[in-house]
């Protein structure tokens, strides 16, 4: 006897209530521990069993398994489940059932043949031995990685020998190639009643038991489930209530010995008690996570760390391609032959269209000729500019000039005219943008930076305060829009040298291939200045726009080119209209050398010369008001925006004195709106209407006043230069410096003194810009003299005023003149309403 006591079988035809088949009994206590079938004919017991449920609700309908998940078999019939038939599934995204697939056949015809070849006798077997097979039923179970197979047993065999000898013989030794080694098939009798479902309960080697009545000990688990494999723990779990189930855990070592208990015992009645069994999940722990959760502090941030790296492994490569390509211009669209052949045909269609539906007197071409031909001024210093390029000793050039004069078309057209490897950058484009991501996406796209995840940055700063919380420390994911300014130019530098020796890689690898000695890279770009890049800095106003919330990228530039110059891997030119961004690169740049051209307004004879030639399709026009026209153009100075808005007005039908007329009206309309915008915006624009309006009275008198008439203005004579500076930024006033010290304003181009010249004379522009400046004068002065007043006061208490008699005197003579200006205002404001009238 063992340790469990002895057992015997019991017929079931004396003893119906035990079940269909037998029942094993303990001779010793006379209970039952495992009958094999559960009992569904006892009207007394409370258990309901799923073949009762069948009967009971069938009206005709079909009990298969696809349609109940329940298998019901006959008296003289057996099912066993087989397992390891093909890979079990053990997630959502496990798809070695589908790839393997490919290799062997695990169809239902295929897998049938399978069991067929595995319950086949060995060899050498008698014919009296042979036990024939009739599968009536074969349901695979995909996702489980088995199949339950109910067989026909015959009438002269008894069930359990049926069961016996297949059982032999699929868990006999047997080779069937490399599918025994990956697979091993094992056989094993269904004693309860399988419940085969589609839930999303996946395969684990953990088993959870439920207990429909009295619960069984570990023992009772133990020689329950052994059979099926190993069991590395039994776990009793207590329920939560007196209500709930009672159930326990047992965990197998393997998942195929979960699965075949689960599948060959749920349903199975031993003594009063149903056995429920489910797959329990594994614990999803692991050492990542567990980190993650206990050290967060560390955890958090070396992520983060590891995330940015990967990032640039990823995305500096395509970056410096898309840079690479903004400034080679390699693969532009423009440049494809097939692209050009098509463009040149649209243009050629479109030109004959035009010819057929516009008149002879709108075939005006709109375009304008180069700024600088026929000027003999500019033809030099496009020379110098080129002869700088050529020298390539310290090519950091500035570009100065009034604006309107001309400077980008005189570079961009005159200079790098069909030159390769040429990157501008409008710092307009950078200064004028709002928003953070604006501004980043506009100088991404202005240097040609790409991708750029602007947004990602507003999002990293939530992060941030999240990290902050938990860690106690910030995660270093968001960066000001200054770091990351930096980071795109810290890179550009590096693409800027790759172009920059693109040919003398070549040479090199030439060099080397033919045994030949390989210059240094310093030495090759010094003497082949055409191989480096231009960089052509556009609108540079570092000074005048110093206010700005995005001026801090006039310092990145001037010191991203002081780099590329020191590196010698690029040329760069800065244009600007601003003379204090000249004084401001000077600091900014103290150890490097710059050559300046200054671009002036052009000369009469100059303009003269360009208005005509781009007039030469209007000869009669020419012809008849060459007078005229010459006349007019003296009031542009040689300002080549002026000129070509002359040109166009021109080229529109207008009279020279009409176009010039228009260009002056024009002028003071957009002065009005100024006056306007700064008036209701004094703190931040720095100047009022009334300042400008004392000003422009004297430069309508002269093209220059000097700084020591400008101190005698009653609103400008405190604190003139903060005033001045605001003015000139606003383009009213040029401010002529000698030695760093203002000298002489005069109008910031030569139309504004005919606009200025206008103002004063018009009735209504002057009546109501005066009106507003006497008005202006009158508060200052009260004010002042409301001061005074308070001063006076102060000396009433005092016994003796003799020894104060200087200051009251000092006072009394600012009140008068104060009063006196008020008066004079007043009086000028009668006559304003008098003449109005």
């Amino acid at each position: 006897m063992n340790r469990l006591g002895r057992y015997l079988v019991i017929p079931t035809a004396r003893y119906p209530l035990l079940g269909s088949k037998f029942a094993v009994g303990r001779i010793n206590q006379f209970q039952f521990k495992a009958p094999i079938q559960r009992y569904f004919h006892n009207s007394g017991s409370s258990l309901v069993s799923e073949e009762r449920i069948l009967e009971d609700s069938n009206d005709g309908e079909n009990n298969d398994v696809e349609n109940t998940g329940v298998i019901l078999k006959e008296k003289k019939e057996t099912i066993l489940y087989f397992d390891h038939l093909m890979p079990l599934r053990k997630g959502k995204y496990d798809f070695r059932s589908t790839i393997l697939g490919y290799i062997y056949d695990f169809t239902p015809k295929g897998l049938t043949n399978l069991v067929l070849d595995l319950c086949k006798a060995p060899k050498g077997e008698t014919a009296d031995d042979v036990l024939p097979l009739q599968i009536t039923k074969f349901t695979p179970i995909i996702r489980d990685g088995g199949a339950f197979v109910r067989f026909r047993v015959p009438e002269e065999t008894d069930i359990a020998e049926f069961n016996s000898q297949i059982i032999a013989r699929v868990n006999r030794e047997r080779k069937l190639g490399i599918f025994s080694l990956l697979f091993d098939p094992r056989c094993y009798v269904v004693k309860g009643t399988p419940w085969i479902e589609d839930l999303r309960r996946y395969p684990s080697p953990n088993i959870k038991i439920v207990f429909e009545g009295p619960d069984l000990t570990q023992e009772n688990l133990y020689t329950l489930f052994r059979r099926y494999g190993t069991i590395a723990d039994i776990i009793p779990v207590k329920p939560d209530s007196k209500d709930a189930p009672k159930t326990a855990s047992v965990r197998f070592r393997t998942t195929r010995a979960g699965v075949s208990a689960r599948h060959c015992v749920t349903g199975l009645k031993v003594g009063n008690t149903v056995v429920h069994i489910q797959y329990e999940p594994l614990p999803k722990d692991n050492i990542i996570t567990s980190f993650i959760k206990d050290h967060s502090r560390i955890a958090i941030p070396l992520i983060i760390a590891l995330l940015a790296t990967v990032a640039v492994f990823i995305f500096d490569p395509i970056r410096s391609f898309f840079m690479e390509e903004k400034i080679t211009q390699k693969f532009a669209f423009q440049k494809n032959v097939y692209v050009k052949q098509f463009l040149d045909y649209f243009a050629s269609t479109r030109l004959r269209m035009q010819r057929l539906l516009i008149s002879d007197d709108e075939k005006a071409d709109p375009t304008f000729s180069n700024p600088h031909v026929g000027w003999t001024e500019r033809r030099d210093l496009i020379k110098n500019i080129k002869l700088w390029l050529e020298e390539n000793v310290n090519t950091f050039i500035i570009v100065s000039g009034p604006r309107g004069s001309g400077k980008r078309s005189l570079v961009e057209q005159g200079v790098l005219d069909k030159r390769e490897n040429v990157l501008y950058i409008d710092c307009e484009n950078l200064i004028k943008a709002r928003k953070e991501t604006t501004f980043l996406s506009a100088f991404a796209n202005e240097i040609g930076f790409f991708p750029i995840f602007a947004w990602l940055n507003t999002s990293a700063s939530f992060i941030d305060l999240v990290v902050q919380g938990l860690t106690g420390q910030k995660s270093g994911l968001s960066e000001s829009k200054e770091t990351q300014v930096k980071n795109m130019l810290t890179l550009s530098i590096n693409v800027i040298r790759d172009i920059a020796l693109t040919k003398y890689n070549k040479k090199a690898s030439e060099a080397c291939s033919e045994g030949r000695p390989v210059p240094k890279e310093e030495d090759y770009l010094q003497s082949n200045p055409d191989d480096k890049p231009v960089i052509v800095i556009d609108r540079y106003q570092a000074s005048r726009k110093g206010s700005n919330p995005n001026s801090f990228v006039y310092k990145e530039l001037a010191d991203w080119a002081s780099n590329l110059i020191t590196l010698n891997i690029a040329h760069v030119i800065f244009i600007t209209d601003d003379i204090g961004s000249v004084s401001y690169l000077s600091g900014a740049l103290p150890t490097t050398a710059f050559k300046q051209a200054v671009v002036s307004d052009a000369s009469e004879a100059s303009s003269e010369e360009y208005v005509i030639n781009n007039l030469a399709d209007f000869p009669n026009v020419v012809k008849t008001q060459r007078l005229d026209l010459i006349e007019s153009t003296k009031s542009f100075g040689g300002r080549i925006s002026d000129l070509q808005t002359f040109i166009r007005r021109m080229k529109n039908g207008e009279a020279p004195h009409e176009a010039l007329h228009g260009m002056i009206i024009q002028s003071c309309e957009q002065l009005g709106q100024l006056f306007n915008s700064v008036d209701t915006d004094e703190l931040n624009s720095g100047f009022t209407s009334p300042h400008a309006w004392s000003l422009i009275k004297l430069l309508a008198k002269s093209r220059t006043v000097s700084m020591d008439e400008i101190m005698t203005l009653p609103l400008l004579k405190s604190n003139p230069l903060p005033i001045l500076r605001s003015m000139e930024n606003a383009g009213i006033i040029a401010i002529v410096r000698d030695a760093g010290l203002i000298k002489e304003v005069k109008p910031a181009k030569p139309l504004l003194e005919s606009a200025f010249r206008h103002m004063v004379n018009d009735r209504l522009i002057y009546h109501n810009l005066e009106s507003v400046y006497l008005n202006k004068l009158m508060s200052t002065e009260n004010a002042k003299i409301a001061k005074f007043e308070e001063e006076v006061t102060k000396f009433r208490g005092l016994g003796d005023n003799r020894m104060f008699k200087e200051r009251l005197q000092y006072l009394a003579s600012k009140l008068e003149v104060s009063t006196k200006i008020i008066k004079a205002c007043e009086d000028d404001l009668k006559k304003l309403l008098t003449n109005q009238k």
